[in-house]
């Protein structure tokens, strides 16, 4: 007596003819591939960066007031940074399927969710902020240099805010914002470039091999967001949608890292007081002292401590 052996829809679809799918395959398993090795990559370069800014800040100099808005930044931006690498991972696994029946079960999500998109946008928020302040101190806190730079800075703020309202019908994407910061870096970057290298008191107070480091550091962030432009003016999307959050949201956090540790490092800099504010409990400079007393950014200062 033979038994009828009920054939289940899986084996049909196995026994069936499909037409040929390889691309699709291809594509998926290379885009997670691309994604993999840039969130593995930046995130363990900032991870090292930071455990040696923490070792270093710590030994060298402590919890010393004019080193804890270093200390301060460096936790937040490598906090989020950390919180996009572990969601991007979370992203990879779900697009990673354990069993498919057939090459048209792989699913491609080219698009970055929004969940990935809100912290780079806030990590470009704080990183710029960071920018925009030390711009207006080495510019002796007068708010119309940095005017333009604070209505930009606004600009992305009012994003997020319109980012996490997405879901009420608002598009917005985090795409829209990568000009508004390139904006923003630009006009500071040569705003600090030229008050290190011809303010009086600090082309002779700093190495010029630091202030070379200080420009070119943070010049490193806006080449990056110049060639994600370049990548979406002639519409090439995946280099948006693989490396985009997660690059920006790491970079920013690398290029403060960088700058933190080679100010920080011990020979680059040269004597304490150079260029000192005074300090409020002193008590010993009057105001009009106080006034014409240089005022340094937090990774000037650094540098001075050194």
């Amino acid at each position: 007596m033979y038994h009828h052996r009920e054939i289940s829809p899986s084996m049909h679809r196995m026994n069936a003819t499909y037409p040929p799918v390889r691309w699709g395959v291809d594509s998926c398993t290379r885009n997670m591939q691309i994604r993999t090795g840039v969130t593995t990559s930046l995130w363990s370069v900032l991870l090292v960066l930071f455990l040696l800014n923490i070792h270093n800040l710590l030994t060298r100099f402590g919890i010393q007031p004019k080193v804890r808005i270093i200390f301060g930044i460096l936790a937040t931006t490598f906090f989020i940074a950390t919180l996009e690498f572990a969601l991007n991972v979370q992203l990879i696994n779900f697009q990673t399927p354990i069993v498919i029946d057939h090459p048209s079960d792989m699913r491609c999500y080219p698009a970055d969710p929004l969940y990935l998109q809100i912290p780079m946008v806030i990590q470009m928020f704080i990183g710029d902020a960071f920018t925009v302040f030390r711009t207006w101190l080495l510019w002796d806190r007068k708010l119309w240099v940095v005017l333009f730079p604070v209505v930009l800075l606004l600009f992305i703020g009012q994003w997020i805010i319109l980012m996490f309202v997405r879901a009420v019908g608002v598009n917005a994407s985090y795409i829209a914002v990568i000009p508004v910061s390139l904006a923003l870096n630009v006009v500071c970057l040569a705003l600090i470039a030229y008050r290190l290298y011809k303010h009086p008191k600090l082309s002779l107070a700093l190495p010029r091999r630091l202030i070379h480091m200080i420009v070119s550091t943070g010049a490193l962030y806006v080449i990056f967001l110049f060639a994600l432009m370049i990548t979406a003016a002639i519409h090439y999307e995946y280099v948006l949608s693989l490396t985009g959050p997660i690059s920006i949201t790491t970079l920013i956090a690398i290029s403060i890292n960088l700058i933190v540790l080679w100010t920080g490092l011990p020979g680059n800099s040269q004597a304490e007081g150079l260029i000192r504010l005074p300090d409020p409990e002193e008590g010993e400079a009057g105001p009009s002292e106080a006034m014409t007393t240089f005022p340094t950014d937090p990774i000037i200062d650094l540098a001075l401590l050194g």
